[in-house]
């Protein structure tokens, strides 16, 4: 199922553009593991975001499919290392088109509300003035979802809410 809120499905199936998105991550067991310049890091079962950019050739497309991808890719980005991992699942994304450099806001936002906490510290966000790109989901996956698109809405973004099937990472339509 393809949702998008306040823009059409022409405007949500074009990926090939850049922007920030969100990347929404069911982890099925407790993981420790060595990533890039944070050394030894353990996140615990459960839901999670991962916020990111691409403003690149391929744009958001380009990226996400990076991220699903789990054959050998060169391990880059901090979120790399737990993308590539068998009990890490991408089962959604939440992503619009711009130019601007944004994920520091959604991280402050996401850093303030009561349905987020930081899973660790300066994860994704070594170069940029926010805490961390990697937030633990506190409440249910709707509430979740929708003050996330929110989010985006507040900034003057028009999110595009794609889901994933629970088998495989096609989009289900």
């Amino acid at each position: 199922m393809v949702i998008c809120r306040d823009n059409g499905l022409d405007e949500c199936s074009n990926m090939k553009v850049p922007g920030v998105y969100t990347l929404l991550l069911n982890v099925s067991m407790d993981l420790c593991t060595i990533v890039g310049s944070l050394g030894y890091i353990c996140i615990d079962s459960g839901m999670y975001s991962y916020i990111g950019s691409a403003r690149g050739f391929g744009g958001i497309e380009a990226r996400v499919k990076r991220h699903i991808d789990k054959d050998e890719k060169r391990l880059w980005w901090h979120i790399d290392y737990i993308t590539s991992l068998k009990a890490v699942k991408i089962v959604g994304i939440v992503y619009a088109e711009t130019v601007r450099d944004l994920e520091y806001m959604l991280a402050n936002f996401l850093e303030r509300s009561s349905c987020w906490s930081i899973a660790v510290p300066r994860f994704g966000s070594t170069d940029k003035r926010s805490s961390t790109h990697l937030f633990r989901w506190l409440c249910s996956f709707s509430k979740c979802l929708d003050e996330l698109t929110e989010m985006y809405i507040s900034i003057g973004l028009r999110p595009c809410v794609l889901h994933f099937n629970n088998h495989n990472t096609r989009p289900e339509r």
